[in-house]
């Protein structure tokens, strides 16, 4: 089988049951979920010292940059190139998505409460473009008649995404994970660093007041 062909999980599983013993298989999976990890946040970087780092960082026992690259890591070296070449075909089937850099956020709570952001305004864009195109009538958040239309429902969270959004700009929940909110709304990590863009807690502060009135 060839390699285009073949998943990295097929060459991690042909690999293992090839190691013959249980330190290599242990360094297998933890290049593997190394590999995995890299490839969830949609990373094309897929050389040894980006794999060995991260793999270190999440406590994994992956085998050091010379064990990869002397003539006993070939092992290792197929796994690796197994990852990049499903990285690579992946990217150039896919078509980027506007919103791809959400699922890069670490933090889950922070990931949802995003997420749930993102959705509530492609809703609130889509309604505006539709009803704009129909009659050039502009749609007020919170307003119950929309010129020209008849009554406006705006979309209804329930309390599970609200409390996400609110936790998204609580800084309570941020400050804990080394996050804080900027004089312009937008949320910097511990080294200044923009996690999210200007705007970000008002925006969120808009849709949670049309949400509780």
């Amino acid at each position: 089988m060839s390699e285009q062909l073949t998943t990295p999980q097929e060459t991690f599983e042909r690999l293992i049951n090839e190691a013959s013993d249980a330190r290599r298989k242990r360094s297998l999976d933890a290049l593997n979920e190394a590999c995995r990890l890299l490839h969830e946040r949609g990373s094309s970087d897929f050389s040894y010292k980006t794999i060995v780092t991260l793999g270190q960082d999440r406590g994994l026992s992956v085998p050091g940059e010379k064990s990869i690259v002397n003539a006993t890591g070939a092992h290792y070296r197929e796994l690796i190139q197994a990852w990049k070449l499903n990285s690579v075909a992946g990217k150039a089937n896919r078509k980027v998505a506007p919103n791809d850099w959400i699922e890069k956020i670490d933090d889950p709570v922070l990931r949802l409460s995003v997420a749930l952001l993102a959705k509530e305004l492609r809703a609130i864009k889509t309604k505006i473009a539709r009803q704009e195109k129909a009659n050039g009538a502009p749609i007020y958040l919170g307003a119950s008649q929309v010129q020209g239309q008849g009554t406006s429902k705006q979309p209804n969270l329930n309390a599970a995404e609200l409390d996400a959004l609110k936790a998204a700009i609580d800084p309570s929940v941020l400050s804990p994970l080394g996050y804080s909110i900027g004089s312009r709304g937008e949320v910097v990590d511990a080294k200044g660093r923009k996690i999210h863009k200007p705007g970000f807690r008002d925006a969120i502060e808009k849709i949670l007041s049309v949400q509780v009135k």
